[in-house]
Formats: C-alpha cells, structure tokens, sequence
C-alpha cells in the first residue's frame, strides 16, 4: 500500500508539471479558461438566494471532483498506453503485467 502511495504521489508531481506546460500553449484551453471566468463572474453576480447558490456550488464542486477524477484516470491510462506499445516494440524490456499492477489500483 506504501508503493502504491508513492508511485501516485510521483504521478500526480509529473502530471501537474506535463499537463500545465501543454495548456500554456494550447489556446483552445486557454480561451476556454477565459470563457469559463466569464461565465463566473456572470454567476457571482446573479441574484440567488443562499439555498441556491449552495445547490449550486455543491454541484460544481461535484463536477470538479469527478474531472479531477476522470483526469487523474486518464493520465494513468495514458501512461499503460505508452508501457504496452513499448512492450510490444521491446517485449524483451518491459513485463506488461508489473507495470500494470504498478499504475492500477486494485
């Protein structure tokens, strides 16, 4: 359990430093950021009473949870992606299965 605190600890340090260096570049993102603090502020502005901007908070918070989520999940598929075409490129080298009980928790 302490190796696999580790290599997720590792992992989220490199995805963290990978990630934020190809979104600088990528306008795509970054004009959907920008989009995204519109929208905002247009919601800070609104009129809505406590009980709702809670329901409101509460359900964007859920969804950054899940994307957060479902982004470290991708990040570690990408990576046994990249272990398995190695394998095939040098079966020699990589042991499939070591490195995949080593990025997936079971």
């Amino acid at each position: 359990m302490e190796f696999e605190k580790l290599v997720t600890l590792a992992l989220e340090n490199l995805k963290e430093n990978s990630v934020y260096q190809l979104l600088q570049s990528d306008m795509d993102f970054q004009q959907e950021s920008n989009a995204e603090g519109c929208a905002e502020q247009s919601y800070i502005r609104l009129d809505l009473t406590e009980k709702q901007r809670q329901i409101c908070n509460h359900l964007l918070d859920c969804r950054d949870s899940q994307n957060i989520d479902y982004s470290n999940c991708s990040y570690v598929a990408g990576l046994y992606d990249a272990f398995r075409i190695m394998a095939v490129l040098f079966p020699e080298k990589w042991d499939i299965e070591q490195v995949r009980q080593a990025l997936c928790k079971n």
